[in-house]
């Protein structure tokens, strides 16, 4: 099995984090295991991590790829960040660090088990479900939804300067509209000439309907806040944010707790990718690594 997925901000990350060898480790957005294995290379046999992922395909992949490390000290499980504080029920001890990695991986654009995650896979169903168990596809918000709302979604999580033509146009040719190739061609037909770039002009569209179907910032401040109340003493939150709606949110939540007094902000700024990892990933170039410590 080949792995595709190459962790952002790996040496930034482990960094903040600060990892103590006997410390209790919890990484949120498992994806592809790589900043899991980096946590768990530098654990004793007194340390934990606990690593979590809401994709199945993501937790299958791990499981196989990492299957001689994962055991006693490294736990892989199914489950949603919004459930982080039942999952620590197990345990006996708070967490010294979490993380949560917010972009989609590369292993789900390139290899989405038909879920029609990037406007690239053309013959792709219109699904968009991280976790296949969700009842509501992105095809089902272009049915059931009026054009006012997918204006409004388009427009705010999608920030899509021309949300209503491309409204406008889904609703009156939404008997055409199956796969992932229907929805960016007919984009490509309302966008005008002008504004289309060297990026696929239905990017801000897929980001809109993805965000909306796995009800992603709502989870996103849910999830902040459990895990921050759980957090140990002296412990360190990371999370590493793709785009300004995400990063908003980490950056307001970050801001609350260090004027309250609950945080401290041991970082000045964010941490962005160098030059160099942005040519080696450009995946990475949009990347912004907050960080905060608990008081």
């Amino acid at each position: 099995m080949e792995k595709i997925h190459i962790p952002v901000l790996l040496k930034e990350t482990i960094e903040s984090l600060n990892i103590k060898p006997d410390g209790f480790y919890i990484d949120c957005t498992l994806g592809d295991g790589g900043h899991s294995f980096e946590i768990y290379k530098r654990l004793n046999k007194e340390g934990i991590l606990l690593s979590i992922d809401q994709d199945q395909h993501a937790i299958d992949f791990v499981n196989k790829y990492y299957q001689k490390y994962i055991g006693a000290n490294w736990k892989v499980t199914k489950s949603n960040f919004t459930k982080v504080d039942s999952l620590l029920a197990k345990y006996d001890r708070k967490p010294d660090g979490i993380l949560m990695d917010l972009g989609i991986s590369s292993r789900q654009l390139e290899d989405s088990h038909g879920r029609g995650f990037s406007y690239l896979e053309d013959s792709e169903p219109l699904d968009m479900r991280m976790d296949e168990n969700l009842g509501v596809k992105a095809k089902d918000l272009l049915v059931v939804l009026s054009e006012k709302d997918l204006t409004t979604i388009f427009l705010k999580y999608g920030e899509e300067r021309y949300a209503r033509k491309i409204a406008h146009a889904i609703k009156e040719n939404i008997t055409n509209i199956n796969t992932v190739g229907d929805l960016t061609r007919l984009v490509y037909r309302v966008m005008p000439v002008a504004r289309q770039s060297s990026k696929n002009p239905s990017r801000r569209v897929f980001q809109a309907l993805r965000i909306v179907v796995n009800d992603e910032l709502n989870s996103l401040s849910e999830g902040l806040d459990k895990s921050f109340e759980i957090l140990n003493s002296k412990g360190r939150m990371c999370v590493i944010s793709f785009h300004s709606l995400e990063d908003r949110i980490v950056k307001d939540f970050f801001n609350n707790l260090v004027e309250s007094g609950k945080g401290l902000a041991f970082t000045k700024k964010i941490i962005a990718p160098t030059d160099q990892e942005v040519r080696d990933n450009p995946r990475s170039a949009s990347a912004k690594l907050r960080s905060i410590e608990k008081i």
